[in-house]
């Protein structure tokens, strides 16, 4: 983009991407944390412990930086988890004064057990776009995701250690048919769901 797209005078809550993204970000949270009502675990515990999942081995630092808590929240979590043997506190094999939190096979085994429940919303969330619409605010939202990354490693001089976003090829197709103009296939698709 040549130029800026944002002024003093044009930039409204309404139109700002930042306040957007964060006002989606809280209201999914609030949400999810009503689906989970009825689960032995909370929405912020199933977010720890599916990130142990696909990632075990995690130190604090880590999973504060993947999931956005400070680490007095996070420590409050793992606190509740481990009492419900969810997850284990290990002393690091390669730097034994470092803590690495795992996931217990009946944490991993509930954290994919309740995933359904966050699948079955997030289908919720997207119901009003097509297929070709939901991969393009994936693919957007991935691109926006490795620009802040950037940006923060460029600002801070220290690189990101979030794993990037895994781009499907169906995002990267949506993005290019709407860089190059065709939105008729969406429309299509819509048109026929009606």
């Amino acid at each position: 983009m040549t130029g800026h797209y944002y002024t003093v005078d044009n930039l409204e809550a309404a139109s700002s991407v930042g306040y957007l993204v964060k006002r989606c970000g809280i209201l999914i949270t609030q949400i999810a944390e009503q689906r989970f009502e009825s689960e032995p675990i909370s929405f912020t515990e199933w977010i720890v412990l599916i990130q142990l999942t696909q990632h075990a081995h995690l130190s604090p630092t880590e999973l504060s930086t993947h999931l956005g808590h400070d680490m007095g929240a996070l420590t409050r979590i793992v606190d509740e988890l481990q009492e419900k043997k969810l997850v284990v506190r290990e002393r690091s094999e390669q730097d034994r004064r470092a803590v690495q939190i795992t996931a217990t096979p009946e944490g991993s085994r509930l954290a994919l057990a309740t995933k359904a429940v966050v699948v079955e919303l997030i289908n919720e969330l997207v119901k009003p776009y097509s297929r070709a619409e939901t991969d393009l605010l994936i693919s957007l939202l991935q691109r926006m995701l490795v620009h802040m990354q950037d940006f923060v490693a460029r600002s801070t001089g220290k690189a990101s250690n979030l794993d990037p976003p895994k781009v499907r090829a169906s995002s990267r197709r949506a993005a290019a048919e709407v860089a190059g103009g065709s939105r008729e296939p969406a429309r299509r698709r819509r048109e026929s769901r009606s």
